[in-house]
C-alpha cells in the first residue's frame, strides 16, 4: 500500500519532501544469499525487470527473523501490527526512497533506514503477513503492487488502491465505525487541480472515499476504533483520497497515532494522542485487518 510520498507532500504539511543525509558511518548489514536470490527473482519476473535495492537499516537479517517468529505467536492481528510498528519507533524520516517513475524502471526497494508514512505500512503490513524473513521480499510485493507486479503502472499510489479488492486481507472499515457521521466524498484520484494529472503514467481513477469528519471525531466515536486500524488523514483535494497515514494504538492511558512524522522536532517514527493530531485535519479513513486474518495468496 504505497501512497505515493510525492503526490501527498503537494498537499499536506505532514509528507514533506527533505530527504535526510545518508549516514556514512553505517555498516550495511550482511544479508542471507538464499534472500538475495529471493529478491533478483521477484526483480527478473517483473514486466520491467530493475536490480532490486536493499538497507536493512539498524535491522539484521537475524533480527528481523526473530521479530517475524514472535510476530508469528500473536495470532491477533491488531496485536501483532502493534508489536511490529513498534519495532520502528524512532526510525528517521525518510521521503523519495522507491525507485520507479513513468520514465524510470521500478525496482523492488526495501528501506527500513528511513521511513515515510507510507512506506512505514507497507512493511508493517508485509511483516505481518510473513511467517518467515524470507518470505518479507514477497510480502513487501504483494503491499505494494497489484497482482504481484513489480511496476510503476502497478504501484499502490493511493491509500484507498489497498481496499479496492474483496480478495485483500484489508477492509474499509470507515462507514461502519463512523455510522451516520460519515461522509462520502466523490473523487478523481490523480487529477490536479491545474489540469493533467498528478503521477504521469497513472491514470485518473473515479472513486468514492468515505471519511469520517474531525468534527465529528469525539471519544464515542474514537472508542470504536482498535488498536493496528490503519488510518488515513483525510484529503479535501480532488486528486487525493489522504494526505497522510498512519496505525491506531490503544493503550492503558489511552489512544496513540504511531506514525512516521515530518514534523519539525520529530522527523521520526512516533506516537501521539490520536484526537490531539486528527482534531486538526480534515477527518479519519479507517481501514482494518480481521482480528484473525492471515495473508492469502
Amino acid at each position: 500500500m504505497n501512497i505515493d510520498g510525492g503526490v501527498a507532500a503537494k498537499i499536506s504539511a505532514d509528507a514533506g519532501l527533505a530527504v535526510p543525509k545518508t549516514d556514512t558511518t553505517r555498516q550495511p548489514r550482511r544479508v542471507h544469499l538464499a534472500w538475495l536470490g529471493v529478491l533478483s527473482l521477484l526483480s527478473a519476473c517483473a514486466s520491467v525487470p530493475a536490480k532490486p535495492t536493499l538497507d536493512l537499516g539498524r535491522f539484521s537479517p537475524q533480527s528481523l527473523q526473530e521479530i517475524v517468529e514472535r510476530a508469528g505467536r500473536i495470532e491477533e492481528a491488531g496485536q501483532r501490527i502493534d508489536f511490529l510498528s513498534r519495532q520502528f519507533l524512532d526510525v528517521p524520516y525518510g521521503a523519495e526512497r522507491l525507485v520507479g517513475t513513468a520514465d524510470t524502471p521500478e525496482a523492488l526497494t526495501i528501506n527500513l533506514a528511513a521511513l515515510d508514512c507510507y512506506t512505514y505500512l507497507d512493511y508493517v503490513e508485509a511483516l505481518r503477513r510473513s511467517t518467515a524473513f524470507d518470505e518479507f521480499p514477497q510480502q513487501v510485493t504483494a503491499v505494494r503492487y497489484r497482482e504481484g507486479e513489480v511496476s510503476w503502472r502497478n504501484r499502490r499510489h493511493f491509500f484507498s488502491d489497498w481496499v479496492i479488492s474483496e480478495a485483500g486481507p484489508v477492509r474499509d472499515a470507515t462507514a461502519r465505525l463512523g455510522g451516520a457521521a460519515t461522509v462520502y466524498a466523490r473523487k478523481e484520484l490523480n487529477h490536479a487541480d491545474e489540469g493533467g494529472v498528478l503521477l504521469e503514467g497513472i491514470p485518473v481513477v473515479q472513486r468514492t472515499v468515505a471519511y469520517i469528519p474531525a468534527g465529528q471525531l469525539d471519544e464515542s466515536l474514537t472508542q470504536r476504533l482498535a488498536t493496528g486500524d490503519y488510518l488515513g488523514v483525510y484529503a479535501h483535494a480532488v486528486g487525493l483520497d489522504v494526505t497522510h497515514a498512519g496505525i491506531a494504538i490503544r493503550r492503558a492511558d489511552g489512544l496513540y497515532f504511531r506514525h512516521a512524522s515530518t514534523l519539525r522536532g520529530q522527523r521520526r517514527v512516533v506516537e501521539v494522542p490520536l484526537l490531539d493530531y486528527f482534531r486538526k485535519t480534515p477527518g479519519m479513513v479507517v481501514f482494518r485487518v480481521p482480528p484473525t486474518a492471515r495473508f492469502r495468496r
